[in-house]
């Protein structure tokens, strides 16, 4: 941990270096980009082996969702960075002058990073490549709920970059608070919303823009026509990928009442040829990250009667792939965003009934619809205000660098990957020049009724 004037003079010391040596060239910032890659190619084994220590992650999970999505992120950047940062010029002709407009995306300067622990390499680094690449300079703070990873991402980052460049502080909550206040130019958070809250609100004293990467309950709807086996292994691996500790993972599934017995017993039979008939002996299944989340979980599950699973262990902080059944309205596994093994299953008997109803949140990070009518799609589409809707599959969209990934209203602002990331962290700067051919007196005070009737006539080649 750094001591407090470290903290506070780093962000100083980052934009005083940005100033001095203006913004990085395109080519420097594709070698920055670059050599991130190297470290994360070079620790790979490290870096599986305290995802293991952190979270249970099996290797082909931490290479698959952390691993193998930055450094498909870094590649696609650095192949499409340059025409992302290319200038926009137009001209355009007014009376009396020709006005000529270049706009540029320009760094925000120093920048703030804090990451989460459900997927600390992923979601710490990410936002790290969208900030390079923008020209930025850099400091992160990985979540404590994973210390191994934390202290492997400071110790492999601070001995390649210097300070000034990118920087990795690690601390608890404290430390956070202390960065939080610190002069940065742009803060970027991804974690619970209760923590954004309070992350915007202390930026918000010093006027400093935030991004915000929350969670949200993401319903998952099975109508009559969507039922398949296929259909069912997708849900409940991205159920249960890392415990069911990701952000955009099916938080309940609603099942359409004629299929919903056939749909409990395939979501058994998949579970059971995922992880065994002791998911505690598998290889292959994740572990809870803390105790209190763990307390959390076996609570939610003595909410409904459990179908599958509900075996637990506390000491190896274990909790079996479960599925509960008749859970009252009221309950709070119905209300807040679970995040973690429990999957709630609930039968419904009309779609345009169930989204009426208010049960799904509408603004969750995403929305999830196993269906072959067209007509059900689309009014799930139009219900959600999510961000992203996805259509008979789950998780994979978040991979790619394609789409903008973000949240809206509960589940956060603002969008990053891809191009969504470089223009995350870069605003628009834009350079502006006149060429005359005429001067046109008449605007200068003072003011007539000539004048103002030439305006009147004039405005669109005036303004």
């Amino acid at each position: 941990m750094h001591d407090n004037d470290f903290l506070k003079t780093l962000p100083e010391r980052q934009k005083e270096e940005l100033f001095s040596t203006g913004r990085p060239s395109l080519e420097a910032r594709k070698k920055q980009l670059l050599k991130l890659k190297s470290i994360i190619l070079e620790h790979e084994a490290a870096l599986t082996t305290a995802l293991h220590s952190d979270l249970g992650k099996p290797v082909f999970e931490s290479f698959s969702s952390e691993i193998a999505v930055l450094l498909n992120e870094i590649e696609y950047v650095c192949k499409h960075l340059a025409k992302w940062d290319r200038p926009v010029r137009s001209q355009h002709l007014k009376l009396g002058y020709v006005e000529a407009i270049k706009r540029m995306r320009h760094p925000y300067g120093s920048v703030l990073i804090i990451g989460s622990w459900n997927y600390p390499v992923q979601l710490t680094l990410m936002p790290t490549i969208g900030a390079i690449a923008s020209g930025n300079r850099c400091v992160i703070k990985p979540s404590e709920h994973a210390p191994a990873t934390a202290e492997l991402l400071k110790e492999i980052i601070n001995q390649t970059f210097p300070p000034e460049q990118l920087h990795v502080v690690t601390g608890d909550a404290q430390t956070a608070s202390e960065l939080t206040s610190a002069p940065f130019d742009l803060i970027f958070f991804t974690g619970s919303t209760k923590t954004g809250k309070a992350v915007a609100e202390q930026a918000a004293k010093q006027l400093t823009p935030v991004i915000l990467e929350l969670g949200g309950k993401n319903p998952c709807i099975m109508d009559e026509t969507g039922y398949s086996k296929t259909a069912i292994r997708e849900i409940v691996w991205g159920k249960f990928l890392n415990a069911g500790q990701t952000c955009i993972a099916p938080d309940t599934l609603f099942v359409h009442e004629s299929i919903y017995e056939k749909t409990l017993d395939e979501i058994s039979a998949s579970v059971s040829a995922f992880y065994g008939d002791r998911p505690e002996e598998s290889g292959d299944y994740g572990r809870i990250c803390t105790d209190a989340h763990f307390q959390k979980m076996v609570e939610l599950i003595g909410q409904g009667i459990v179908r599958h699973g509900g075996t637990h262990d506390q000491n190896d902080r274990f909790i079996a792939p479960t599925v509960v059944t008749d859970i009252k309205p009221d309950s709070s596994i119905l209300q807040e965003e679970i995040f973690g093994p429990v999957l709630p299953v609930i039968p419904y008997t009309d779609l345009k009934t169930l989204l009426s109803s208010g049960t799904l949140q509408r603004d969750s990070l995403t929305g999830y619809i196993f269906s072959k009518n067209k007509n059900h799609i689309q009014r799930f589409k139009e219900h959600m205000r999510s961000p992203t809707i996805s259509v008979n599959q789950v998780i994979h969209h978040a991979a790619s660098p394609h789409i903008a990934f973000g949240g809206v209203g509960s589940s956060g602002y603002g969008a990053y990957h891809g191009k969504a990331g470089f223009l995350a962290f870069s605003y628009e700067k834009t350079e502006y020049q006149t060429y005359h051919y005429l001067r046109f007196q008449g605007k200068f005070p003072p003011y007539s009724d000539r004048n103002m009737k030439a305006l009147k006539v004039l405005r669109k080649w005036l303004l």
